[in-house]
């Protein structure tokens, strides 16, 4: 065998590599993207929005009252998914009749679409919007409807102004934080409003520090991974859990469940220093649990 055809079966042998590499490497690739496509269709198909099963029963009497009972508060969650924090945030402004709104919204049977706004990522939104309980600055708002693929990661928001109704979130990749409403929220298939348990002054401070300084954020998911999960020093990337984490983290409060790397929507929900307003599409029993 001459010189120039070992140096040909060579270049062959290279060129079988090479090939088989690259198809080996694409095959790879639309596996992995057939497996994120069937998690997107199958979560889609058995994602079940929750509803009360039990009666819905007349709670205008209630709405009329002076001074509630404890029981009157347990038939005002039941009925509504209001608990005492939100049910006295629309006495004290005058306008509980607002909770029949939200009674005929938590027991309404709702067409669920998934929007789809990223590349294999969703968010499930509901045909109308419920009502939302009266904000304070510094309330977080948390949903569970935000997923990729077949992973339900959530999403997350801090109130910086209760009145207007005004959050700042960390909305997806390619997006630096902003501010928008609390009632983007309000279409979502679920969604939990939360209350720091601090007071008032801290959470007031906490809704002026992110205003003030966690605006323009770019967006990256590894937040904490990669980067430092807290920079006294000031924030260059983050997610909405993230943002949320971060600005309380600056006031002294770590409202990280689990201690994580990464923090969470539902990390937050299940902190022990928050509380619980509204839930919405959520087992009132078990919330996110």
């Amino acid at each position: 065998m001459s010189v120039k055809e070992n140096e040909n079966k060579k270049k062959k042998r290279i060129w079988l590599r090479i090939t088989i590499i690259l198809l080996s490497v694409v095959l790879f690739a639309c596996s992995v993207l057939g497996v994120l496509q069937l998690g997107s269709w199958y979560t889609e198909k058995y994602w079940k929005h929750w509803r009360p099963t039990y009666e819905k029963v007349d709670i205008t009497p209630l709405l009329s009252k002076t001074e509630l009972t404890e029981e009157d508060y347990e038939t005002l969650y039941r009925q509504t998914g209001l608990t005492k924090l939100g049910v006295d945030g629309l006495f004290a402004a005058n306008r509980q009749r607002k909770m029949l709104d939200m009674q005929e919204v938590l027991f309404a049977e709702h067409q669920i679409t998934a929007d789809h706004f990223a590349p294999f990522t969703y968010i499930e939104e509901i045909e109308t919007e419920m009502p939302l309980a009266v904000l304070e600055d510094g309330d977080i708002l948390v949903s569970a409807t935000t997923r990729v693929s077949w992973w339900r990661y959530g999403h997350a928001a801090i109130v910086i102004n209760g009145k207007s109704g005004q959050i700042l979130e960390s909305l997806s990749p390619g997006v630096n934080s902003a501010v928008s409403y609390a009632n983007t929220f309000a279409d979502l298939a679920n969604f939990l409003v939360l209350r720091p348990k601090m007071d008032a002054e801290v959470r007031i401070a906490a809704a002026q520090y992110a205003k003030e300084n966690l605006q323009d954020i770019p967006y990256q998911m590894t937040t904490g991974i990669f980067t430092k999960k807290y920079n006294p020093e000031g924030l260059k990337t983050s997610q909405c859990a993230h943002l949320v984490w971060y600005t309380y983290k600056t006031q002294g409060y770590d409202l990280d469940s689990n201690g994580g790397l990464i923090v969470k929507p539902q990390d937050i929900a299940l902190s022990e220093h928050v509380e619980v307003v509204q839930a919405f599409g959520f087992d009132l029993d078990t919330l996110w649990s």
